[in-house]
């Protein structure tokens, strides 16, 4: 548990779920419940507007630096060399503008931007309708975006859709339910430390409705959870029998404690408002269930830096003196063998692989790797394979001018006419 990227994944994760959720509770929450009150606590609203607006600039600009220390540290790992001489080489450009991971992250940067520029224009404008409307779409758009740099959005075709869906929705739920905790805990704070009886309509219509986005959420939050874990788990044995099997599992009791937890707000303390200390048990809970909330977050972050159970590597044998790397996706895997992994002449050796690690069939298959160096230029080198009576592909008299890390990339077309498109970095030593 001592992986610094981990801790970075869940600051950018909570970060964007508060910014998002902040934007989303107004609009949809607070806005009714604020037009109820009819102007009689214009300066108490505008004062909550205006603590909201700092809390979602605040997360929109802590997003926006652990993103970028995020795309630091992954170019500083993908060419295997520090930080000032990536950056210093044009590497951090290169990751940014030609992986997926970096074309999202630019994106969402846009977006966030956007946003955040929006926010004045809410408080200002007279007809807040359209402005309500397009903050709320960005800010999905910002929660929502990671979806599209995991597992599921880097695998191509049908067979990346459903998990990709499952990945958006469960974001966007989290950012619903989980980012509308804070700003529900500073409005029951207003109300109770006001105790005036005029903000009793206020919070009422205020927890109903956000008890009704709670439900909706939760309910996303169960089903999409079911797909990811089938797709990333698996197996029931993986659930108990790998590491990243047991954090699910870890995520899940925090998830059913905020269930607990938002169940006694909703069948107990909602229907008795009216008594007095309601609203103040009604904060402390939120703040329960915001702090295990958070909890699952860092969980997670600590999942997406490990490779799925479902896709846990089976023991191949790896020649001494080899390059290897296993690539995964929800459409298919392969073991890419180099022999020898270094400069000179070597043979490749492909293996296409289901989920279940039974081999996969296909009718062509294309080969290549790329050399992407800082400061050296692009070498490419591709090689249609031959198929060999194992099912194994093959290419030999490959020449590797350069050590270095470089790109493999298989594309291959399946007999089922489906496209299985994968690459990963793999290391080529110097010659000896």
């Amino acid at each position: 548990m001592g992986d610094p990227l981990a801790y970075l994944r869940a600051v950018h994760f909570a970060a964007t779920i508060i910014a998002a959720g902040a934007v989303i509770f107004e609009v949809m929450v607070a806005a009714p419940a604020f037009a109820a009150a009819a102007g009689m606590l214009d300066p108490e609203i505008r004062r909550l507007r205006s603590r909201w607006s700092w809390l979602v600039w605040a997360s929109l600009a802590v997003a926006a630096v652990s993103g970028a220390i995020w795309l630091v540290l992954l170019a500083a790992d993908i060419y295997a060399a520090p930080i000032a001489e990536v950056w210093r080489d044009g590497g951090m450009w290169t990751v940014a503008s030609e992986t997926r991971f970096g074309q999202v992250s630019l994106a969402r940067l846009a977006v966030a931007v956007l946003l955040a520029a929006l926010l004045p224009m809410l408080r200002r404008s007279a007809d807040r309708g359209l402005w309500s409307a397009s903050a709320v779409v960005l800010a999905i758009a910002v929660l929502i975006g990671p979806a599209w740099s995991g597992h599921a959005g880097a695998t191509p075709g049908v067979a990346g859709e459903f998990p990709l869906a499952a990945d958006a929705l469960h974001l966007l739920a989290a950012g619903a339910w989980l980012g509308g905790l804070p700003p529900l805990a500073m409005l029951l704070a207003t109300a109770w430390r006001q105790k005036q009886p005029r903000w009793a309509t206020v919070t009422a219509i205020a927890v109903q409705r956000f008890s009704l986005l709670g439900v909706i959420s939760v309910s996303t939050l169960l089903a999409s959870g079911i797909v990811n874990s089938w797709y990333e788990v698996g197996t029931l044995n993986n659930l108990f029998a790998t590491s990243y099997g047991q954090l699910v599992l870890i995520k899940i009791a925090l998830f059913a404690a905020m269930i607990a937890l938002a169940s006694i707000n909703r069948f107990y303390l909602t229907p008795r408002l009216a008594t007095a200390g309601t609203v103040r048990r009604l904060y402390h809970t939120s703040l329960a269930e915001t702090g295990l909330g958070f909890a699952a977050v860092v969980a997670v972050g600590f999942l997406g830096a490990m490779a799925p159970a479902s896709h846990t590597h089976h023991n191949a044998a790896i020649a001494e003196g080899a390059a290897f790397v296993h690539i995964h996706s929800n459409a298919g895997m392969a073991d890419v063998t180099i022999m020898p992994g270094r400069v000179g002449a070597a043979r490749a050796t492909i293996r296409l692989w289901n989920d279940e690690f039974k081999p996969l069939a296909a009718e062509k298959l294309t080969f290549s790797l790329m050399l992407r160096a800082p400061g050296a230029g692009s070498k490419l080198i591709m090689r249609s394979p031959a198929q060999d009576q194992d099912g194994s592909w093959t290419v030999d008299g490959l020449e590797l001018p350069q050590a270095g890390n470089w790109t493999v990339t298989i594309d291959a077309t399946l007999v089922d006419k489906r496209r299985l498109l994968l690459d990963a970095p793999i290391v080529i030593e110097p010659e000896q």
